[in-house]
């Protein structure tokens, strides 16, 4: 099944779309092996599988922006081993890991063609790096790409290196990084005796939705043998979520490659909740006008249903002000949106003029959502636009609500329980033994709740099947080892307790710009680490910035992840400063303090969250231990995204699949995992959040 599978979007619009675009044997939009200056739209997420003789390779691309592509290529090359000795590594084939980037420069126009620039390896020992330009032009059905490429895009045969011209640094390409490779080279970029053309085109079939390629390029970076520099194939769209490609590479060899890619900036299933209208009679409207009881008693019921839980009600004869407690929605205008929906019959028979919303999170109240009812009403039957509305609605400092003898108090029953049952798995990539290691196994969770501000955490593990076995190496490093001894707790602590806290959130400060609040927690963090520690939290509501400091005392788990602990015991702590930038979704997080492997100095983390809660992430640490004391990789770094759950739900919720991506586990660098998360509490609660979020209307 071909094109036809496609959703919804004509043919022509899917083909000539940047969703139509398929990758080449690198995870990249191009052709076979060339890249093109295509860039797929903002939000897409790709898992890439290629297979061409000696090399297979395994590639996860994701785009931040509509201008800037991203990839991670773990490539398996079958025509030399790992290293030499077979007492380390057997005769495990050698593997690169490499870390991919192109940005588009200039926008195709019906005159002009599409230019990006591309770099490849350049984050690593450089071994395979290499830079490139490339323009593109449609016409018709065709798509025509040419560039010059540099480095391992480069052949001897190529032409002069232009940029020698310039400044004769360009003359000479080292062939290995300094130190232990990991290091942005810039030295590198563009440099090289030679530089090679390459070009090719692409022909769309309307009918068929089938991708003709053939592309023309001398670069030999693996030293494949090779009867041609031509290369061509075929690629199909399976459907609008899977690509297949098919190819003769080099004229020696036949490749294969499958792609999975989704954007998930947007929802992918339609939810399926639906606000029913609700009709009372008049002798029940008389009720509730008349009884308070019975008036509180049928709004907390009704919300209720919808995972929206009142802690308080305060209301005189035209304002209603409500305390929400609500762990459904991720967007919080939507969870605003459905309370208004539930509740705005009671508000009509009440004769309700403004509502104002807290929303309260572990009895912290984070802001405060306040409207005129007619105008959100307006809204909703479409006589009110979505930019007029937000002329009314004011998100603000929770302060200037705060009613110390409120209409309703809600009791909740304390304990409270939660659990769940989810399947967990341990995944270990690269090391010298084997390729992969990985058990799958179960994980048990389980929330307590003392009252709104104290709880406990406990997770446990138990393991299903693994090959954990043919781990068999032991860690060398210079710095204490707080994870370089990964291997050890995977194999021993299969069957363990990866958290068992407890946790106390103080009473919170509200002042006038903002909210202090700190917390207390003790007991089993993670995986390798236990102990006691604090965190405290200051918001600025009128600013998009926060502050956070966390300080805590900890030591080391014996492998079996038990009640018994190692000797390393060590203090470790961050002030942490949070800032949503002007560009929307964007965050910038710098971490400074001191790591597990008592080491000091900066981490910064930056990710761009869409309106969906998607998240691309990236982060890099750098202390005061030399490269050589770090080892190789030369200095923590890593990417990870977030995919929320209720994308690929019917349901709403705020679950949240991670993934983390670290090139090597080093002990230089290491924060402790599990311990409070009090910017959770307040984080995207600041005055733009109906800017950001302002789609969740329509939800």
């Amino acid at each position: 099944m071909l094109i036809a599978n496609i959703s919804k979007a004509s043919i022509e619009d899917y083909i000539f779309s940047d969703i139509g675009f398929t990758s080449n044997m690198h995870g990249e939009l191009g052709l076979i092996n060339i890249p093109s200056s295509r860039i797929s739209e903002a939000g897409t997420l790709k898992l890439h599988l290629s297979n061409s003789e000696p090399i297979n390779s395994l590639i996860i691309s994701a785009n931040p922006y509509d201008w800037m592509h991203v990839a991670l290529r773990y490539t398996d090359i079958n025509t030399k081993l790992y290293s030499q000795y077979e007492s380390f590594s057997g005769r495990q084939t050698y593997k690169d890991k490499s870390f991919n980037l192109k940005i588009k420069l200039i926008e195709e126009t019906e005159t002009f063609p599409e230019l990006s620039i591309g770099f490849r390896d350049f984050i690593g020992t450089g071994l395979n790096s290499g830079e490139y330009i490339v323009t593109s032009k449609k016409i018709g059905d065709f798509d025509f790409s040419v560039g010059l490429g540099w480095g391992s895009l480069s052949d001897v045969d190529g032409i002069d290196n232009p940029f020698i011209d310039l400044n004769q640094s360009f003359r000479n390409r080292r062939i290995e990084a300094s130190g232990r490779g990991g290091m942005i080279e810039y030295g590198k970029w563009f440099s090289g005796r030679k530089a090679s053309a390459f070009y090719g085109f692409e022909y769309v079939n309307k009918y068929s939705g089938l991708r003709f390629k053939l592309d023309y390029d001398r670069s030999n970076s693996f030293s494949i043998y090779r009867k041609s520099d031509f290369a061509f194939g075929l690629a199909i769209p399976a459907s609008d979520l899977v690509d297949i490609n098919i190819y003769r590479h080099r004229g020696a060899d036949i490749g294969f490659g499958i792609s999975y890619k989704s954007n998930y900036s947007k929802s992918l299933i339609e939810k399926s909740e639906v606000v029913n209208k609700i009709i009372f009679s008049e002798s029940d409207q008389l009720l509730l006008k008349d009884n308070d009881d019975v008036f509180f008693g049928t709004m907390i019921t009704l919300l209720n249903k919808y995972g929206l839980y009142i802690q308080e009600i305060s209301f005189d004869e035209s304002n209603l002000v409500l305390v929400i407690d609500q762990i459904k929605y991720r967007n919080q205008n939507v969870s605003t949106k459905r309370i208004f929906q539930l509740t705005d019959t009671l508000l009509k028979i009440r004769n309700i003029k403004n509502v104002s919303i807290i929303y309260e999170n572990l009895n912290v109240k984070t802001n405060v959502v306040s409207f005129p009812v007619q105008k959100f009403r307006n809204f909703l039957d479409n006589s009110l636009s979505l930019n007029e509305l937000k002329r009314y609605l004011v998100v603000e400092n929770p302060k200037y609500y705060l009613n110390e003898n409120p209409n309703f108090i809600g009791k909740p029953n304390f304990p409270s329980y939660a659990w769940g049952l989810s399947p967990e798995l341990t995944n270990h990539v690269g090391s010298p033994e084997v390729f992969y290691s990985g058990g799958i196994g179960l994980s048990f969770d389980q929330n307590i709740g003392f009252d709104k501000q104290t709880f406990m955490d406990l997770s446990m593990s138990f393991n299903l099947s693994n090959n954990l076995d043919k781990l068999r190496l032991k860690p060398y490093s210079r710095l204490p080892k707080v994870r370089s001894n990964i291997r050890s707790y995977m194999k021993e602590g299969k069957n363990g307790i990866s958290r068992l806290s407890f946790t106390h959130i103080t009473k919170p400060v509200y002042l006038d710009n903002g909210i202090f609040v700190a917390g207390f927690t003790g007991g089993i963090f993670e995986q390798m680490f236990g102990g006691v520690g604090s965190e405290i939290l200051f918001k600025n509501f009128t600013q998009p910035w926060t502050i956070t400091g966390n300080f805590y005392w900890v030591k080391q788990r014996d492998f079996n992840q038990r009640f018994t602990f190692r000797n390393y015991e060590t203090f470790t702590g961050h002030l942490n400063f949070i800032w949503d930038t002007p560009s929307p979704g964007l965050k910038l997080i710098l971490s400074g303090g001191r790591y597990l492997a008592q080491d000091s100095g900066l981490t910064v983390n930056l990710s761009k969250t869409f309106k969906s809660g998607f998240t691309l992430g990236f982060f890099a640490t750098k202390t005061d231990i030399s490269i050589e004391e770090f080892g190789e990789g030369s200095f923590d770094k890593g990417i990870y995204f977030a995919i929320p759950i209720d994308l690929v739900s019917r349901n709403y919720q705020e679950n949240t699949a991670k993934f983390l991506w670290r090139n090597l586990t080093r002990d230089g660098g290491a924060m402790l995992n599990g311990g409070l998360n009090l910017h959770g509490l307040t984080e995207n609660k600041s005055v733009d959040l109906l800017n950001y979020f302002e789609e969740g209307f329509y939800e």
